[in-house]
């Protein structure tokens, strides 16, 4: 569960962002690449199962391991230094793609408009990803432990 649920939750919130703004500007194969956020949305909305695969992918084999420890109890302050990490890991991400469709005939504003944007989408993502990993954590702490009797 928790490799597949905080993806699927993030996915249902922007899936659902998605799907409401396709109603007032319908999107199309060609809005893609455009540099903007509509662009964005029009490849979420035609590209999200390979997205979500790629989710699962990173969930299971680096956020799970890394969220529990070695030792599969990891503080408070040790999962605060796993989002502060996972935050420039982002930025060092946003940065390079955005330099690299950033289309060098605008202006450098535009490249930090599209830095900033993707940036602020993977932030939100994350948010919501270990939002439900410390549910997760909180859930499992607090159901009671049952004592077993022997007669």
């Amino acid at each position: 569960m928790r490799t597949f649920l905080p993806p699927f939750v993030a996915f249902a919130v922007f899936a659902v962002m998605v799907v409401l703004q396709s109603f007032v500007h319908p999107m199309h194969l060609g809005d893609m690449g455009q540099g903007n956020m509509h662009a964005f949305k029009a490849c979420f909305y035609y590209c999200w199962p390979l997205y979500f695969i790629v989710a699962l992918l990173t969930q299971g084999l680096i956020i799970v391991p890394v969220w529990g420890g070695s030792d599969g109890k990891r503080s408070a302050l040790g999962k605060f230094n796993v989002f502060i990490f996972t935050c420039l890991v982002c930025l060092i991400f946003a940065l390079g793609i955005a330099y690299i469709i950033w289309d060098r005939s605008t202006s450098h504003w535009h490249l930090v408009a599209l830095a900033w944007d993707m940036y602020c989408i993977q932030i939100a993502y994350w948010a919501m990803n270990f939002f439900v990993l410390l549910l997760f954590g909180v859930k499992l702490n607090s159901e009671p432990k049952t004592e077993q009797v022997t007669a």
